[in-house]
């Protein structure tokens, strides 16, 4: 028997009395385990929510691939995030993502600290969360070692996915923002937490900057996050 600290990513059904459940471990990475599927009628030792801390108990299967899960027992408190309708589904959002993008990750302490920081905060704060949201999804790419240059903005400057950075103009070619958006993520990168509810969004900003994280993070990842779970959480935001 083995443990490890986990994020809980997304579950997938396996058979009618089975799931995968996906997590990103401090330990080892990206990890998968297989697990009965809880009763809805009771609370169970594996019963789990999206984006929960957890510490996993498991039988590692020594070929790789689906570990056996025996028991999880929840890290922090935050059930506050599925009390709360707009939060359960930014942690939705997070998972689907994470997901598709943690797929193939090597144990990374940054990476693992900046996600379990990531989930208190959204657990703990009545405030600026659409906001916090793409701060998150923006941040996570120099997290993950591609992220904006944000030290190439300047007033004016537009920004390249290609290459993550700031440029005066658009590359012909290239896919980049305008020099509004430029702005705000610009912003998203670089200003300190207590300042993150005094940037001016409103609902279509948000859901055209959701945009432009998840095409910079696709591009670079070379993953296509148009898939229908998240398209349809994606209408939630819009």
């Amino acid at each position: 028997m083995q443990t490890v600290k986990a994020v809980i990513l997304k579950s997938v059904p396996y058979s009618e009395q089975q799931q995968i459940l996906q997590t990103y471990t401090g330990e080892r990475g990206f990890m998968q385990f297989i697990t009965p599927i809880p009763s809805f009628r009771r609370k169970t030792a594996l019963s789990t929510q999206c984006m929960q801390l957890v510490e996993i108990e498991y039988l590692p299967n020594e070929r790789g691939g689906l570990h056996k899960l025996k028991s999880t027992q929840s890290l922090t408190d935050t059930s506050a995030i599925y009390f709360d309708v707009y939060k359960m589904n930014i942690a939705l959002l997070w998972g689907e993502v994470l997901s598709l993008a943690l797929r193939f990750s090597e144990p990374n302490e940054q990476l693992f600290e900046y996600l379990r920081y990531s989930v208190e905060y959204l657990n703990a704060t009545r405030e600026d969360i659409a906001n916090f949201n793409l701060l998150f999804l923006f941040r996570l790419s120099r997290i993950m070692g591609f992220g904006i240059n944000h030290n190439s903005y300047e007033k004016g400057y537009v920004l390249d996915i290609n290459d993550g950075c700031f440029k005066p103009a658009a590359v012909p070619g290239n896919y980049c923002t305008g020099d509004r958006s430029a702005r705000v993520i610009h912003s998203l990168c670089t200003c300190p937490m207590e300042e993150l509810k005094n940037i001016p969004l409103n609902q279509e900003s948000r859901k055209i900057l959701l945009d432009i994280a998840l095409l910079f993070l696709g591009f670079h990842l070379n993953i296509d996050f148009n898939t229908k779970s998240i398209r349809v959480i994606r209408e939630i935001f819009s």
